[in-house]
């Protein structure tokens, strides 16, 4: 198994370079000489956003200021897609969309059903955007797809060469770890990573995450199960600082949640993480 369709991500324009950088990591480590990798494209101006009345006034108010910063920065955005691809030797094709919506994540996640891999930025809820504050949340949970998140600052994925796996034995841990295996399969280093096992009665009596290091193994991944505790950390926290510690690439990890309605409700882990990760994150649900 391998990715062999990597949907892009670009309405986070103010990481559009750390996003180029990171489809070009994935597809170089993912191209064969005879299997190249295709990276498509995405960028979605959001219909206007239309509010009720207010009062005695019978006309809806209309916000048109983020469908307007996606339109001005359109131009700027394919152009550069376009030039990366190119100068990188891929596959690609750009797809500009006018939703009927005013957010953009319910375009990414139809998208993302025809795709082996999403990419996508966290969103800076301290710029003025316009992407929504839980496009994130929106696109991990929705997608059915395994998502590798970027931070929101400070570098991207340059390399994938020392990866982090959060196992807890779960469900969510199990299928992200086995959504990454094209990636686990390249890495240097692999390393199982349980967070406090001894608070399980049933690590008792084995070497947490030596199963699943097994069976990754017989995948030819080289990886090794260790167990890291948190010393008063949220686990979230106790994982990205075990991957910090060692100067890892990557961390992946299971997306633990479900919606209520309109919200999203996440494990304390997941929800630690979607906030404050500084390496990029690839989450699967």
């Amino acid at each position: 198994m391998t990715y062999r369709t990597i949907l892009l991500s670009l309405n986070e324009v103010a990481r559009l370079p750390q996003l180029l950088e990171a489809a070009a990591t994935v597809a170089h480590n993912q191209a064969s000489q005879h299997a190249p990798v295709h990276v498509s494209g995405l960028y979605v101006i959001p219909a206007a956003q239309i509010y009720p009345s207010i009062g005695f006034e019978a006309i809806p108010q209309t916000f048109d200021g983020t469908q307007a910063f996606f339109h001005e920065h359109q131009q700027k955005v394919m152009d550069s897609f376009n030039a990366a691809m190119a100068r990188e030797g891929l596959t690609y094709d750009f797809h500009l969309v006018e939703s009927k919506l005013p957010v953009i994540s319910d375009e990414v996640v139809s998208r993302a059903r025809a795709t082996d891999l999403v990419i996508i930025s966290a969103t800076d809820t301290s710029a003025p955007t316009g992407v929504e504050q839980d496009f994130v949340e929106q696109v991990v949970m929705g997608a059915g797809r395994p998502v590798l998140v970027l931070p929101n600052k400070g570098s991207g994925l340059a390399a994938i060469t020392d990866i982090v796996v959060g196992w807890d034995g779960g469900r969510e841990a199990a299928r992200a770890c086995f959504d990454a295996l094209p990636l686990l399969k390249t890495a240097a280093t692999v390393r199982i990573v349980s967070v406090d096992p001894q608070k399980n009665p049933a690590n008792h009596q084995r070497l947490p995450g030596a199963d699943i290091a097994e069976a990754l193994a017989r995948q030819g991944v080289k990886a090794v199960a260790e167990s890291y505790p948190t010393e008063g950390l949220d686990p979230g926290q106790a994982l990205l600082r075990n991957a910090a510690d060692a100067g890892s690439s990557l961390v992946i990890m299971g997306a633990y949640g479900h919606s209520r309605l309109t919200e999203m409700i996440f494990g304390g882990a997941t929800k630690f993480v979607l906030a404050r990760h500084d390496l990029p994150v690839l989450m699967s649900h």
